[in-house]
């Protein structure tokens, strides 16, 4: 198993796709954390330490869990259509273990991206004065991480069974109601009818991204930290990983 996490790690992070948004990623965090734009929101310039640290935050949360959906999205199908999942499973590799390998390797090169995004929060910590913060910086960056493992694996999942561009809709589509989770989860609850039970039951299976976010961004800033959004998430990863067990189907 070991093997093919690597392997899968390995093939994933050599991608071109992954490397031109990577670059572009840590360009846009470069730019906004050196503190030499001009970004401005409803009319007003971000400024300071405590207001640059959520918008950096959210920049590489988007770009990171938009390269989570890419990593993923392929690596399974693409065993398939090489025709190299019997060459593996008659090697004594069961199926949930070859799935949940290839899952694993996926979570792995989405976490990669994540922090090599970030590296540039070690830099906005120095230009800020804020050299103690550099440690929680890569804390915040590992609770942000736990926004791309749980897209990774869902995304993985899905794509067992379902068409490449299915799956990539959908792995859009979960990241978008996660960011927009506390909204939609409002207008769920003033909802009435089937439609209502059924967003509400979406949502319930898809994290608080937003929550789990502004937890990464008050570690920076020494704001009290909520566990909650992040054991939720922590347990509908485990729950997505988990379907790797009985998710297979035939090599074609």
């Amino acid at each position: 198993m070991l093997a093919l996490i690597h392997n899968t790690f390995r093939e994933r992070i050599r991608g071109k796709t992954f490397y031109i948004v990577g670059f572009i990623g840590m360009v846009i965090m470069l730019f906004i954390t050196t503190g030499d734009s001009n970004l401005t929101i409803n009319g007003k310039k971000v400024t300071g330490f405590e207001q640059m640290v959520p918008v950096a935050l959210s920049i590489a949360g988007f770009v990171s869990n938009l390269l989570a959906v890419m990593v993923s999205l392929r690596t399974i199908p693409d065993e398939f259509e090489r025709k190299t999942t019997h060459l593996v499973l008659i090697r004594g590799i069961k199926p949930w273990q070859y799935m949940f390998s290839l899952t694993v390797g996926n979570i792995l090169a989405s976490l990669f991206c994540m922090f090599s995004l970030n590296a540039s929060l070690a830099i906005f910590c120095i230009a800020y004065g804020r050299l103690g913060l550099i440690i929680p910086a890569f804390l915040s960056v590992a609770i942000m991480g736990i926004n791309s493992m749980f897209l990774s694996a869902a995304v993985s999942v899905m794509s067992i069974k379902a068409p490449v561009y299915i799956t990539g809709i959908t792995g859009i589509f979960i990241y978008a109601a996660g960011i927009l989770h506390g909204v939609l989860d409002t207008l769920a609850n003033t909802a009435q009818g089937v439609g209502a039970v059924l967003a509400r039951a979406t949502l319930f299976l898809i994290p608080d991204f937003s929550a789990v976010q502004q937890q990464a961004s008050n570690v920076l800033t020494g704001a009290p930290i909520d566990p909650e959004p992040i054991l939720s998430s922590l347990i509908l990863l485990y729950l997505a990983m988990s379907l790797t067990f009985v998710l297979f189907r035939k090599e074609v």
